[in-house]
Order: C-alpha cells, then sequence, then structure tokens
C-alpha cells in the first residue's frame, strides 16, 4: 500500500464520510471543505469511486472544474481508501494504478462568447460571468490532494478547457467523470472531445454538477450539451437520478 493508504483512517464508507465531514472544522482544510456542499453530494461521488474500484472498470477519475477543491478531496481520499480495499479487483481485472486528473482555468470561468450561454438564466442573472467561480490555485490544489492520494498520480491540467484536453493520452481511460463545468459551452467541449477519442470506459460513471442550473431547462447548460450528444453518439446509458439539489448521475455502456 502506498502512503496515503497507510494513512487511512477509515474502516468503511461511513467513516469516509465521516471524515471529509469533520475535517471542515481543521484550519488547513478550510479552504477546499467550506461551503454548502450537500453531504449527499460527497456521498454520491464516494459511492461512485467505490463503483469503479470494486467492479474493475477500466481508467481514471477526472474532474472538469475544481474551484475550491472540496469535491477533489473527496475523490482523491476516496481513490486512496477504496484502492486499499478493492486493490485485488483492479489487480484481477489487470488494471493499472489510477491517476487522478484535474482540469480547472484557475482564473475562474471563461468570458461567455456562445449565444446559448448568453441567454441562459444564470448568465444574465450575472450569477455566472467571466472570473467567476475561481478557488484554489493549482499549488494548493496539489497541496491538498496530495496528502491523501500518491502526489505521482496526480495530474493537474492548467488552462481553458479547449486548450488542455488535447494534452490527455490518446490511449487514455476514465472510469469516473466529475462535469463541473457550469456553462454549456465548457460542458460540450469536454463531452464532445470524450465520446470522439472514445476516452469513457464501458461502464463509466458520469457525474453532473450542475445539471439542475438554469430552472433545470434541457435549452441551456450541462443538460443541452448532454442531449446534443446523445443525438450525435447515440450514447447508451442507464440514468442514476439526481443527487443533492443540483447533481445528476449516468453511467456509460460501450
Amino acid at each position: 500500500m502506498n502512503n496515503c493508504e497507510n494513512q487511512n483512517p477509515c474502516n468503511s464508507i461511513e467513516d469516509l464520510i465521516k471524515m471529509v465531514e469533520s475535517a471542515k472544522s481543521v484550519p488547513q482544510w478550510q479552504q477546499c471543505l467550506t461551503g454548502d456542499t450537500q453531504p449527499d453530494v460527497f456521498q454520491k461521488l464516494i459511492q461512485g469511486v467505490g463503483y469503479c474500484v470494486g467492479m474493475g472498470v477500466e481508467g481514471h477519475i477526472a474532474e472538469f472544474g475544481t474551484m475550491t477543491g472540496r469535491t477533489a478531496v473527496v475523490l482523491a481520499q476516496a481513490l486512496s481508501f477504496f484502492t486499499s480495499i478493492y486493490g485485488f479487483s483492479d489487480k484481477a481485472h489487470n488494471i493499472a494504478p489510477r491517476k487522478l486528473c484535474l482540469f480547472d482555468s484557475f482564473k475562474g470561468l471563461p468570458k461567455v462568447l456562445n449565444d446559448v450561454d448568453s441567454a441562459s438564466p444564470h448568465v444574465v442573472s450575472g450569477v455566472w460571468s467571466e472570473g467567476t467561480c475561481i478557488g484554489l490555485t493549482k499549488d494548493d490544489l496539489m497541496t491538498f490532494c496530495s496528502r491523501l492520494y500518491p502526489k505521482d498520480r496526480i495530474e493537474i491540467f492548467d488552462g481553458w478547457f479547449i486548450d488542455t484536453l488535447p494534452s490527455i493520452e490518446k490511449e487514455s481511460r476514465f472510469a469516473l467523470v466529475h462535469i463541473d463545468c457550469d456553462l454549456y459551452e465548457s460542458t460540450i467541449q469536454v463531452l464532445d472531445y470524450f465520446f470522439q477519442n472514445k476516452l469513457f470506459a464501458d461502464g463509466c460513471a458520469l457525474f453532473f454538477d450542475d445539471w439542475n442550473c438554469n430552472r433545470a431547462s434541457p435549452d441551456f447548460g450541462e443538460r443541452r450539451a448532454w442531449g446534443e450528444c446523445l443525438a450525435k453518439y447515440h450514447v447508451r446509458f442507464s440514468d442514476c437520478g439526481e443527487y443533492g439539489i443540483t447533481g445528476h448521475k449516468m453511467i456509460l455502456h460501450g
């Protein structure tokens, strides 16, 4: 086991959730574990990682849009925990050590240039605008996550998604992808690139953080991007339903 696994104080999923929640009171974690993120969001992501590792879903874990680092830290701790107890599954399925791949501009949201986003309620209201949703620096994000998961298995992609997506190794596959892209344009860039390059593994758990934003309209944001990809790529998937206030989960097949 790696150093993170040796230091893991968790013996169950319940312990893991309690650890993440209690960490909010520890000063060095306050930047990435404060705010109104609901326990259900943490729990669903933790269970998603457990499913991927336990069921032998091929590939790495990715998050698009790290902001405060709360969910990135949860993913890092969950990876450490489930690798320590389900490592035999990865060996049985001949799965290489999993990376945690984190994508963010570290500048907040980009300038809105797309007509779909320009008309969306969150942009019109000013909730989403250029430079909002800025959070941890790249270095701080690495510092927090590498306390929980080996640093050499964490890769941070600094820049706009359209520029960093081509940096992904072509032979890569992803077992879990957390989409926290907010805007339609950012989301469609990620989804289209992943489908076009066959980066989603069979059984990939796909989480949408902002599914119900923009009054849950299918005309905007992550919902619109997903709908367009369904039509374009004829996606086979299982709808796993909502979590928290804004989130939604799918599992992709084939």
